[in-house]
């Protein structure tokens, strides 16, 4: 059986892997031979023959059997190993992820002098053996030096005066850390740095009507929004007199905002918002004309009304297709989103190619419901009657006036649009498209709808008064135009 072994978490590789966490915080305050006993074998953990033995620790480091086991149960102390109770005993390596829960052993006096600076640093109160202990262990846990947050402790007393709590100071300390610095120097040269932009954020406050004291999170900010987003301190303070509430936290969401959209300058926040504006305003009134109200616009603005705009739709063509959908029964935003689509399919965005459109798709149904009375039938336009007089027309080529006679003939069968249908097909094999050739004649009879003239982008076109029925035919015409 191998004397050591390891978790699963461990990568099995062919080097052996070190967690930095046992570098940063045990290596350097264990003593030499312990570590070289750990780092020993965590390598023959790899292996699972005769060299896994305590025997083959101890001669490479030459000590004795016993020295390697004394150095174990100083891990084992410390919670990097376990040392299991077979004889002979197995080392178990742990994940160093379930240590850190154990506290560490910290070498006496090796922090008294950050103590006492940090207790000088902080009067106003004592502070407390745990906020000593938060202190010593991010320093235990990273890289960052004592003298640096000594001198983030002194930056956020500053700021905001002897009451600060440790949170505070740490959370200013890791933001120094994610940006690199750990060290004296690097830490005060940032600190430093932010602090020149107190003059700047007097003004964004003024703009903001806030006279309270700045802060670090509001330095933090403002780089934010000039060195990352790269907005100037005349652009802040335009956008911060757009925010009648909220503070810092409403003009960080706008400028996100902006900076997601391109918009960096003052006129080109001004266009985006005076577009967004719009765009709600036109979102407002086409739920309005389909029955519906929602509280809040957002979702219905960015996943509807900005995709038809920037298809091509303008405000009175949506307008126009709402007022229609709603009086044809499509009362939703998918069923409406659903005919613009098929619109857009066919070429149609604005409100003279929708009236075209739907003028074309009118007078195909009027030819049809002619069809319909011829035969007898008193009834409306059905999809099935539509798929039928493309077939006829489009495919076989029959002219209206030829179906209209043949329509006749069916009148009082039992099936007139089957009959008409057959009979048809008769004469595409026999190559009949005309009313002589058919031996007979019907004057076409058709139903004219009122129209009235409308002057639209200075184009004269005819606009079609339809019936509520007439626009429910329509609309549903639309899912046999996609086919």
């Amino acid at each position: 059986m191998a004397f050591c072994d390891k978790e699963k978490q461990l990568i099995d590789s062919g080097y052996t892997c070190i967690d930095n966490k046992f570098i940063l915080n045990y290596l350097a305050d264990a003593p030499d031979v312990r570590s070289a006993v750990y780092l020993m074998g965590l390598t023959l953990c790899e292996s699972s023959g005769d060299d896994n033995s305590r025997a083959t620790i101890a001669q490479k480091l030459g000590i004795s059997e016993e020295d390697v086991m004394s150095a174990y149960y100083y891990w084992q102390e410390l919670g990097l190993v376990h040392i299991t109770g077979e004889t002979p005993p197995r080392v178990i390596y742990l994940n160093v992820d379930k240590s850190t829960s154990a506290l560490k052993k910290i070498k006496p006096g090796k922090y008294t002098k950050f103590s006492q600076e940090m207790q000088r640093i902080i009067e106003g109160r004592m502070l407390t053996v745990n906020e000593y202990n938060e202190y010593y262990m991010f320093l235990e846990d990273t890289t960052f030096e004592p003298e640096a947050l000594l001198a983030v402790a002194k930056y956020c007393v500053e700021l905001k005066g002897n009451n600060i709590n440790y949170h505070y100071i740490l959370t200013v300390a890791r933001n120094q850390l994610t940006r690199g610095a750990t060290t004296l120097l690097a830490v005060q040269d940032n600190l430093n740095s932010q602090q020149k932009y107190d003059d700047d954020l007097k003004l964004v406050f003024k703009a903001l009507g806030t006279n309270r004291k700045i802060d670090h999170d509001d330095r933090e900010l403002y780089e934010k929004w000039t060195k990352e987003f790269g907005f100037t301190l005349e652009t802040v303070i335009a956008v911060a007199k757009k925010c009648k509430k909220g503070g810092m936290t409403a003009l960080d969401g706008r400028l996100c905002e902006y900076y997601k959209k391109g918009a960096l300058s003052v006129v080109e926040i001004d266009n985006y918002d005076k577009e967004k504006t719009q765009l709600y305003n036109l979102a407002r009134d086409i739920n309005k004309c389909i029955g519906v109200y929602y509280q809040s616009l957002d979702a219905i603005v960015d996943e509807y009304v900005t995709n038809w705009v920037r298809k091509g739709f303008d405000e009175q063509t949506l307008i126009a297709i709402a007022k229609y959908c709603f009086r044809s029964g499509i009362r939703t935003l998918a069923g409406l989103a659903s005919i613009i689509e098929k619109l857009y399919k066919n070429g149609v965005t604005t409100l003279t190619s929708l009236e075209q459109y739907l003028a074309q798709v009118s007078a195909k149904d009027e030819n049809i419901l002619a069809i319909l009375k011829t035969a007898g039938l008193d009834r409306r336009v059905t999809n099935n009657d539509r798929a039928l007089y493309r077939t006829w027309t489009e495919i076989w080529g029959m002219p209206q006036d030829v179906i209209l006679v043949v329509a006749e003939k069916s009148a009082g069968t039992t099936t007139p649009t089957a009959y008409i249908n057959r009979v048809l097909a008769d004469y595409k094999q026999k190559g009949i498209t005309t009313v002589e050739q058919a031996q007979s004649y019907q004057p076409q009879q058709t139903i004219q709808p009122t129209q009235k003239t409308a002057i639209i982008g200075q184009c004269e076109i005819y606009h079609h008064e339809y019936t509520d029925q007439q626009l429910n035919s329509l609309f549903s015409a639309l899912d046999e135009e996609d086919d």
